[in-house]
C-alpha cells in the first residue's frame, strides 16, 4: 500500500470511529424519533455500510512513478554526450524555443523572437522568471555560453554558422549568422540551457536545469530519481517524483508483473502481455531502422579518426538497388515487429519535408534480380551466390546485440537476401567497435527526428565521418545543391520544396528511388505497457528514441482515479 493510499484509509478510519461514536451516543433516541428521522435498521445498515468502505477500491491519488525506459539514459544529461537529441531537452532543461505535440515552434525562455527578412539575423526576447533547480536566475550569459560551449565542442552539433552571440540587455538578445539556416530552428528546440556557473566536466553526475523536474539521485547503470523543480517557471508537474530503473526489456516486464514498476517500455513480442491494472499505449513514431550502405569503394581512404572508408560490394549500385526493392518490409513489420510498425521508405516519413514519390513496391524479387545480372552479378559457380569479376556479392552486416529489434531485423534481412543471391554475414556487436567499422561495412542503423537537420547531416560529404554524420561517405553533387538551398531558404515551405528535391527529383536523389545510400525498412510504432490509470497527454509523433519520446511532456502527465482498472 503506498503513502497515499494509507492516508485516506486513516482518514477513512477516523471517521468511522467519529460515526461510530456518535450513534453510540444518540441510539436511545433513535427507535423515539423513528418517524421524524432514521430507523434503528437503517441505523446498522449505515454502520454496515461504513465498515464495508475499507474493502471497496478507493480512488488511489497516486504522485510517484517508478519506469522502465531502457538500459540507459542516452546522453545522460549533458549536450557534449547528446542530451537534447532524444526528445530529452524539456525534462531537466529549458530551452530558447520548444515545440508542441503539434510541432509548432513556440516560446520556450524566449518568450518570442523574430528573425530578419535574410535570416542571418535572429532576435530573441526573454522571459524573465526562469530559475536554475538551485534557485539562480537564468540569464542571457548562460545562453551564451551554451551555444558557444557546444560550437566550440563541435562533436554532435553543428553551429559552425554561428557568426556572433550579443547579448543587447538583460532581456533581448541577439544571434548572428554567417549564412541562411532553415533547419537553426530545430537547434534551438534541442540545445538546453546549462548554468555557466556550474558546468564542469563533472556535470552529468549533478546536472542543474530550469526544466520541470532536478535530478536528486543518480545511480549510473542502475536509476535515476527525479523531483519536481522547487523554482520552475510552469505549471507545477502532477507526479512530484519519478524514478528511471534501467533494466532490459525481460527484466522489466518481470518488474511490471510482480507490481514494482508503473510503466515500462516493450518490445513488440511482449506487445500480447496481460498484466493485470495495466494496458497496453501504442504511438506512432517516425523512429526507423534500415541498413547502412557504405557508398565507396575499398581503398577510398580513412576518416579522420584513421578508420577505413569503403566496400567494394555495397559501393555497387545494383546491390543496393536490389536490395531496397528485393526485401519484404511486411513481413518484417508482421514478424519483428508483431505489426506494431510500418514500412519505412526514408529517414523522413509522413513528415512536411517528406518526398512521397519515394514510396516504392517491395517484396519485387524478380525485378530486383534482373537489377543483379544487368549489373554484372551472375551467379556462375552456382553456389547460390553471385559473382561478378571474382568478387562475391557477400557482406558483414554489423549489430548491436544488445539492441533486440535491431537484432531481428538484421537477421530477416540476412535471410531474405539469400533469395536474391546475395550472402550477407551477420556480425553481432557493440557501439565501440562499430564506430570502427562502419564507413566501411553495413551496419543496422536507424534514425528519424523531428526536423531535417538529420537528413541533411547523414547525407552531407563535408560532414562525412564525424560522429555518426554521413557514415556511409554518401556523395552527389545535385543533392548537395539542394540540401543547401533548403538550408539557406528563408521559409520553411521554400525549404522542404528542396529537401524534397534532394531525395528524389525525377533523375536522382538520396533515396531508394536514387543512390540509394540507406536501405530504410520498418518504422516502429513505440508501444509501452503501464497503469492504465496514467494519463501521457497529447503526444506529438515520437522521434528515435523509444524510452524517451514518451517522457518528453511528463511534465504535463496526470492520474486518472476514475479509470476502470481491470
Amino acid at each position: 500500500m503506498n503513502k497515499s493510499k494509507r492516508k485516506i484509509r486513516c482518514l477513512l478510519c477516523a471517521l468511522m470511529m467519529s460515526f461510530s461514536l456518535l450513534v453510540g451516543c444518540t441510539n436511545s433516541n433513535v427507535t423515539e424519533s423513528a418517524a421524524g428521522g432514521s430507523t434503528h435498521k437503517e441505523e446498522e445498515n449505515k454502520e454496515n455500510s461504513a465498515e464495508n468502505i475499507e474493502d471497496e477500491q478507493l480512488p488511489e491519488l497516486k504522485d510517484e512513478l517508478v519506469i522502465c525506459m531502457g538500459t540507459r539514459p542516452p546522453g545522460e544529461f549533458d549536450p557534449k554526450t547528446r542530451w537534447g537529441l532524444y526528445s530529452q531537452s524539456q525534462i531537466l532543461h529549458s530551452t530558447l524555443l520548444k515545440k508542441t505535440h503539434e510541432l509548432e515552434i513556440v516560446g520556450d525562455y524566449a518568450k518570442k523572437y523574430e528573425v530578419s527578412e535574410d535570416g542571418l539575423t535572429w532576435m530573441f526576447y526573454l522571459n524573465d522568471n526562469y530559475k536554475f533547480s538551485n534557485g539562480e536566475s537564468v540569464t542571457p550569459e548562460d545562453v551564451k555560453f551554451s551555444f558557444e560551449m557546444l560550437k566550440e565542442h563541435g562533436m554532435h552539433w553543428d553551429l559552425t554558422f554561428l557568426k556572433e552571440i550579443q547579448i543587447i540587455d538583460p532581456l533581448t538578445m541577439k544571434f548572428v549568422l554567417t549564412e541562411p539556416r532553415s533547419t537553426f530552428f530545430a537547434q534551438l528546440t534541442e540545445i538546453v540551457i546549462l548554468p555557466k556557473n556550474h558546468y564542469d566536466d563533472n556535470y552529468a553526475q549533478n546536472p542543474i536545469g530550469s526544466g520541470p523536474y532536478k535530478l536528486v539521485q543518480w545511480d549510473r547503470g542502475e536509476q535515476a530519481i527525479f523531483e519536481v523543480n522547487p523554482y520552475y517557471h510552469g505549471q507545477e508537474p502532477h507526479f512530484k517524483k519519478f524514478t528511471l530503473l534501467f533494466l532490459d526489456e525481460n527484466a522489466a516486464l518481470a518488474a511490471a508483473k510482480n507490481g514494482t514498476v508503473d510503466l515500462i517500455y516493450t518490445l513488440p513480442e511482449f506487445a500480447d502481455e496481460k498484466i493485470e491494472g495495466f494496458k497496453l499505449f501504442s504511438y506512432e513514431s517516425n523512429d526507423v531502422r534500415g541498413v547502412s550502405m557504405p557508398t565507396q569503394k575499398s581503398g577510398y581512404g580513412k576518416t579522420p579518426e584513421g578508420y577505413p572508408i569503403g566496400n567494394d560490394v555495397t559501393s555497387d549500385l545494383a546491390i543496393r538497388k536490389a536490395l531496397y526493392i528485393g526485401l519484404d518490409r511486411q513481413a518484417m513489420v508482421d514478424t519483428v515487429l508483431n505489426g506494431h510498425g510500418k514500412k519505412a521508405y526514408s529517414l523522413v516519413d509522413k513528415m512536411p519535408w517528406w518526398n512521397e514519390e519515394t514510396v516504392l513496391e517491395d517484396n519485387k524479387v524478380e525485378q530486383a534480380n534482373l537489377i543483379l545480372e544487368e549489373g554484372g552479378w551472375i551467379d556462375t559457380d552456382q553456389d547460390g551466390i553471385r559473382e561478378k569479376d571474382g568478387l562475391k556479392a557477400a557482406f558483414k552486416l554489423y549489430h548491436p546485440t544488445a539492441d533486440i529489434i535491431r537484432t531481428n531485423v538484421a537477421l530477416v534481412v540476412a535471410e531474405q537476401a539469400k533469395q536474391l543471391g546475395i550472402e550477407i554475414e551477420l556480425v553481432g556487436s557493440n557501439w565501440d567497435e562499430m564506430k570502427t567499422i562502419m564507413h566501411s561495412n553495413p551496419i543496422l542503423f536507424a534514425g528519424g527526428r523531428h526536423h531535417p537537420h538529420q537528413f541533411y547531416t547523414m547525407h552531407n560529404p563535408d560532414l562525412a565521418g564525424t560522429a555518426y554524420n554521413n557514415i556511409v561517405y554518401f556523395d552527389n553533387a545535385t543533392v548537395n545543391t539542394y540540401m543547401n538551398k533548403a538550408m539557406h531558404a528563408t521559409s520553411m515551405e521554400e525549404a522542404n520544396e528542396y529537401w524534397k528535391l534532394a531525395q528524389w527529383d525525377g533523375e536522382t536523389g538520396a533515396s531508394g528511388l536514387g543512390e540509394v545510400p540507406f536501405i530504410w525498412l520498418v518504422r516502429l510504432d513505440h508501444i509501452h505497457l503501464g497503469d492504465a490509470r496514467l494519463n501521457f497527454g497529447e503526444q506529438a509523433i515520437h522521434t528515435h528514441g523509444h524510452e524517451w519520446s514518451l517522457l518528453a511532456n511528463i511534465g504535463e502527465w496526470s492520474w486518472d482515479s476514475e479509470v476502470k482498472v481491470d
